[in-house]
């Protein structure tokens, strides 16, 4: 656990707690951690150069997110993700990101409109030259673009969370290149929608595409 962490950068600003629990949780979707593993306190904290107390915070945190459990006489452990906490996430995802596109249609600029375009073509090329990373790296952008146009704060921290649960989910379902090809035709359909300025269409192409998400990694599984 003492190679997993790092030290705390002295000048990020956020409230310690706040930066101990996306440490910890990023090591749990990244599987740096494994379900069993134990999260020990001192350990954790004498890692990030920091005192026990936020950490004891963030691990509370984790148990109520489900991440983790504290077992008597064994301390608390790495619970992770299930496949049952994935397909209620996946629910949530489809009703935040349907919204997130609808309000994106209605606010969203030619230019970001254009830079859609742009990045799907992006996408189209990395998928043709088999290159999973920077196909990754274009996913992302695409997301960003889509989120940011919605012009909704509170709708963006939410899916922000949400995003971080399936981070590692993603590498799953996305990892094989027919997959990646479905979703490149479905964001296709979904920049059209927002293009024509139908907000409806749009939210429901976005759903649809959710949807099928949550077949593949229910897929990926078989």
């Amino acid at each position: 656990m003492e190679s997993i962490f790092n030290k705390i950068d002295s000048s990020d600003l956020r409230p310690m707690r706040e930066i101990v629990l996306y440490e910890i949780r990023n090591a749990i979707f990244e599987n740096k951690l494994s379900p069993g593993d134990r999260l020990v306190e001192n350990i954790i904290a004498s890692s990030m150069g920091v005192s026990r107390t936020p950490v004891r915070e963030a691990l509370r945190q984790l148990e109520i997110e489900g991440l983790a459990v504290n077992i008597p006489r064994k301390g608390t452990l790495v619970k992770g993700i299930s496949k049952e906490d994935a397909m209620e996430i996946y629910d949530l995802r489809e009703v935040l990101e349907g919204l997130a596109v609808r309000l994106a249609c209605l606010n969203i600029s030619r230019r970001e409109i254009n830079y859609l375009k742009e990045v799907i073509e992006k996408m189209r090329i990395t998928m043709s030259e088999n290159n999973y990373e920077e196909y990754m790296k274009a996913h992302g952008e695409y997301n960003d673009i889509i989120m940011k146009a919605s012009k909704n704060k509170m709708l963006l921290r939410q899916i922000e969370h949400v995003y971080e649960y399936l981070k590692s989910l993603r590498k799953v379902s996305l990892h094989h290149l027919d997959k990646r090809q479905d979703v490149l035709m479905e964001h296709v359909r979904i920049v059209n929608a927002i293009e024509k300025g139908d907000e409806f269409l749009a939210e429901q192409e976005a759903r649809i595409h959710v949807i099928n998400a949550k077949q593949r990694f229910i897929e990926s599984f078989k």
